[in-house]
This record gives C-alpha cells, structure tokens and sequence, in this order.
C-alpha cells in the first residue's frame, strides 16, 4: 500500500494466511504498518497491488459498497475508542447491527442483544448510555456488538489500549472465551504483550514486511519464518 505525494510505501511483501478459528497478533513498534494491515485485511482500505480475500470474498475487486457487504456478513469489529453511539443505549448499540444484517425480526433483535449484554456481564446496564458507563463496560458492549451477528472473523484494534491492567485482563479473557466458544477467527492489533501471547500465533511487522511469524503449540512458540 502506498500514500502521499511522494508513494510513501507502508506495506509490501505480505503473504499471509489465516485459518479458520485461529487466533493471530499483530505486534510492532509504531509506524510499523500494523493497523493498515488489518484495515486492507478487512476492507476498511484497499492496497495498490495484490490480493485480499475475506471469507472467501476478492476483497480487492470490489468497491466500497460490496466490500461493506462482506464486512455486514460475517465480520465484526472492536476498537480502542470502543466507537458506540453515546445516542444509544448498550441495548440498541448491540441492536443496531443485528437489525441492520436483515437477518432477524426485531424481537428477535431485542432478544439477541440481551442475550449478548447478559454473556458480557451486563445484564443490569442494559439501558445505560456510553457515558454513564466504565470503559471496562462500554468495552464490554463492544464485544457483545461484535459477536452478536455470530461472525466468522472478528477484527481488534488494540482492544485494551484504553483500559487500565486489571480492567484489560477482564476483557482479554472474555474475548477469548466468547471466541473459543464461538469458533470465530481472531485478528487483533496491540502493544500488549500479554494479550498476544494469548493467541495461537504471532507475526511481528517491521518496515511493512513481516519480520516474524511464530505459532505458539502448548504454550511454546514455533519460528514459521526467520527473521529477515
């Protein structure tokens, strides 16, 4: 992927594949190309050459409304900032997607989005506004909007990047759990190191290129590429 005037390269040389229900860190210093990697993989931005597939969809041969199709079916998203509508409560923030997807009638919406508030611990705040919520809880919110759809690929941008330590562990174990449950592929961006030595493996980008790919197999990790 390039950018500016003068084709500043931010990422070249990627192969990169995923597979279903695995869990995958992304980790590197700041400017690395971490976080435009997982917006190309998600289609949140498009790359100038190569080929981005996401369940089984060419990424990369579609425009901005097929690729917002494939992101409405089957993916789901949770950031740093948490991004919940301050307007709604918790209860219509994890709505909202569910009646968007078409998939359900809205009791049946209603019904899915407290189930998932319940799953997440907040069953009691159901119909608090982001405000008057923890970050620990909006946090919380996001995660049960993001599985809520049942997707089969959940993107994180530094999901505790704005949680204290206790607080981020809660959600660390929590978005584990719901994605061992749920079989959902995991592909988070973070700084913490803890956080990615939780998923089955990890690439380390260096200058837009992977420097490192190691798949951890009962708790020890495995180089799958030397470092360059």
């Amino acid at each position: 992927m390039k950018t500016g005037a003068d084709n500043l390269t931010i990422l070249q040389g990627l192969d990169l594949q995923i597979k279903h229900a695995e869990s995958l860190a992304i980790v590197g210093a700041s400017g690395s190309g971490k976080s435009t990697l997982l917006g190309i993989m998600a289609g949140l931005d498009q790359p100038t050459s190569g080929e981005v597939w996401l369940n089984d969809q060419p990424l990369h041969q579609l425009d901005e409304d097929q690729r917002a199709a494939v992101r409405a079916d089957g993916v789901g998203f949770v950031f740093q900032n948490f991004q919940l509508l301050p307007a709604l409560t918790a209860l219509e923030n994890v709505r909202l997607p569910l009646e968007m997807s078409n998939r359900y009638s809205l009791k049946q919406c209603q019904a899915l989005a407290k189930q998932w508030l319940d799953k997440v611990g907040l069953s009691q705040r159901v119909e608090h506004y982001p405000t008057q919520l923890s970050g620990g809880e909006q946090q919380r919110v996001a995660i049960a909007r993001a599985f809520a759809c049942e997707p089969n690929v959940l993107f994180a941008d530094e999901p505790t990047g704005n949680l204290d330590r206790n607080t981020g562990k809660q959600i660390i174990d929590l978005l584990f759990e719901l994605n061992q449950q749920n079989k959902t592929s995991l592909i988070l961006v973070t700084h913490d190191e803890h956080l990615a030595q939780r998923c089955q493996r990890s690439i380390q980008i260096h200058d837009g290129t992977i420097f490192k790919d190691e798949q951890r197999i009962d708790g020890e990790q495995q180089d799958l590429a030397d470092e360059k």
